[in-house]
């Protein structure tokens, strides 16, 4: 185990095993990502024990020597799922200090905990309580729009997804999406673009002009999104 985590690189480190946990390493597996799992309780370790394909290290992710093991200097990411905010917030802390350059998502339970985890070094912090709430009102409010988004994000056979494009090195720089025929010449289509200052651009118009710091949200079939990537790449 300890052999084989030493040779990773640029895999996801995700601490706790829990309900959270589980679901973000079956997330992160069905995506093809590499990940070591760090979990200190007992019985969850055993189970990983008899459950072949898993990476883990058993020990308190709280610990530097534990997340060392982890070989998280070489990992692109870390999720910490552990219900306790002050876990998860020294987790954060010791994850920054060992690789400046690693992606950090947090989960929190207090809205308190939010700016302390993002000042200590997260990159994203999720509060899993106020998501599940909003989707409960959503599905009486908006069922059908639930429902659709879901089948969208967690369908298992991934017959359809969203996926992001950059567009550093577009052959399409300072061109329109209308010159890109997006539609026509791949099937996909263009939900939204995040810009360099870090604002999106929801369902733009044809008329919008590409630039090379913008990332693409398309939505197509993963034939049809390779077949975008291609295009807007010049491949």
């Amino acid at each position: 185990m300890k052999n084989k985590i030493s040779k990773l690189n640029g895999h996801i480190v995700v601490c706790g095993f829990g309900h959270n946990g589980t679901e973000t390493v079956r997330e992160l597996l069905e995506h093809g990502k590499q990940v070591v799992i760090v979990e200190k309780q007992p019985e969850i370790v055993a189970a990983l024990m008899e459950s072949p394909g898993y990476l883990y290290v058993e020990g308190d992710a709280t610990n530097e020597n534990v997340l060392k093991q982890t070989n998280i200097e070489n990992a692109c990411a870390l999720i910490t799922t552990m219900p306790n905010d002050a876990d998860n917030l020294y987790v954060v802390l010791t994850a920054r200090e060992l690789n400046p350059n690693i992606i950090i998502v947090s989960r929190a339970s207090d809205d308190n905990s939010v700016k302390k985890l993002k000042r200590a070094g997260a990159n994203n912090v999720i509060m899993p309580d106020r998501i599940g709430g909003n989707r409960m009102a959503k599905l009486v409010v908006q069922p059908d729009v639930v429902e659709f988004m879901e089948y969208i994000f967690l369908q298992q056979k991934r017959d359809i997804k969203v996926d992001e494009v950059s567009c550093s090195s577009s052959a399409y720089i300072n061109k329109s999406i209308r010159d890109l025929d997006v539609r026509n010449m791949s099937g996909a289509n263009i939900l939204g673009i995040r810009t360099g200052e870090g604002s999106f651009i929801i369902n733009p118009s044809a008329n919008t002009i590409i630039k090379s710091d913008y990332k693409l949200f398309v939505l197509g079939t993963p034939q049809q999104n390779e077949k975008l990537k291609e295009i807007l790449n010049n491949k």
